[in-house]
């Protein structure tokens, strides 16, 4: 089971041996199981990285992300062709009718909603809270009126303070579009291993955009990392630029527990679980078989 995320800030040389990720920098050589990681974040850009471990890294469904000079992910290796059934899933997705997507993306904004007011129940701003769920329950097949924006509006001023938006250059906007960058990647690993072509969205559907189907399936996850900068932001703890520990805690969130068919599993597993749910729905053509994640207090998820 894949439980493990790396962040390489301080160069050096990863390698191959011996089945193993092998770390050196400043004279150790550090081992680490390639069946126990999940994500690898890449930030210094003196580290060199050899083929043979990049192939194993495919190979085992492990994502590499790497960072431009803000440190800041750009880039992200994903394995290809692993799916064992690729092209059944690939019929499904492209015979996948309007209907079905709408009824799909109807279900995927509803729980994004729903965990957005958890966030909101968790700061206290419950009279929002509420408001966020009858909104929900409002959303129509395809979101035709648009309540997903409705309720961002109110979200992120209750969450982050009157006359917030996500298009400022803020510090609260730089620790959660890291956040979100994380998260990104991980459905995008997990829709690449069931076989699903990730540039054909259910809503997304930007010409330009590699990633439109994990844009559509992040959204229910969003809120774990509004949840932790919030409480950051709330406590004064906030720093003004994004730093390794900060960096390190928010790639920590994919270890974090979330409730998925009534089970708690990590972020990833309940990522893995809601792509592995897609399959049925589309299969059987209800959109009821889309099992989405919810929200629970911000804990590492300890398996027993």
């Amino acid at each position: 089971m894949t439980w493990r995320t790396l962040l390489i800030s301080n160069g050096g040389k990863l390698s191959l041996k011996n089945q193993q990720l092998l770390i050196q920098q400043n004279g150790d050589a550090i081992p680490v199981p390639l069946a126990d990681l999940a994500v690898i974040v890449v930030e210094n850009k003196e580290t060199v990285l050899t083929t043979p471990l990049l192939s194993a890294l495919a190979q085992h469904g492990i994502t590499l992300l790497t960072c431009d000079e803000q440190f800041l992910p750009c880039g992200q290796w994903l394995p290809f062709a692993q799916y064992h059934r690729p092209l059944k899933t690939l019929k499904l997705q492209l015979n996948a009718t309007q209907p079905q997507k709408k009824q799909l993306w109807q279900k995927i904004v509803q729980q994004k909603i729903r965990n957005q007011a958890f966030v909101l129940n968790e700061m206290g701003a419950d009279k929002a809270a509420e408001t966020l769920n009858r909104l929900a329950e409002n959303v129509k097949s395809g979101d035709h009126d648009n309540k997903e924006s409705q309720a961002a509006a109110m979200y992120f001023q209750a969450a982050f303070g009157r006359g917030f938006t996500r298009q400022q250059a803020n510090a609260i906007n730089a620790h959660l579009n890291y956040g979100y960058t994380i998260l990104r990647s991980a459905v995008a690993r997990a829709l690449v291993q069931y076989g699903w072509l990730p540039a054909l969205g259910l809503h997304h559907h930007n010409e330009q955009n590699p990633f439109n189907l994990a844009d559509d399936f992040i959204e229910p996850f969003r809120p774990i990392v509004d949840l932790m900068v919030s409480e950051w932001a709330n406590s004064g703890s906030l720093k003004d630029e994004l730093t390794p520990h900060s960096k390190q805690q928010l790639i920590k969130l994919l270890h974090y527990q979330m409730r998925w068919q009534n089970q708690v599993f990590t972020t990833l597993g309940a990522i893995d679980r809601t792509i592995g749910s897609l399959q049925a729905a589309l299969n059987e053509k209800d959109a009821k078989r889309l099992w989405l994640p919810e929200m629970l207090v911000l804990k590492e998820h300890r398996y027993e």
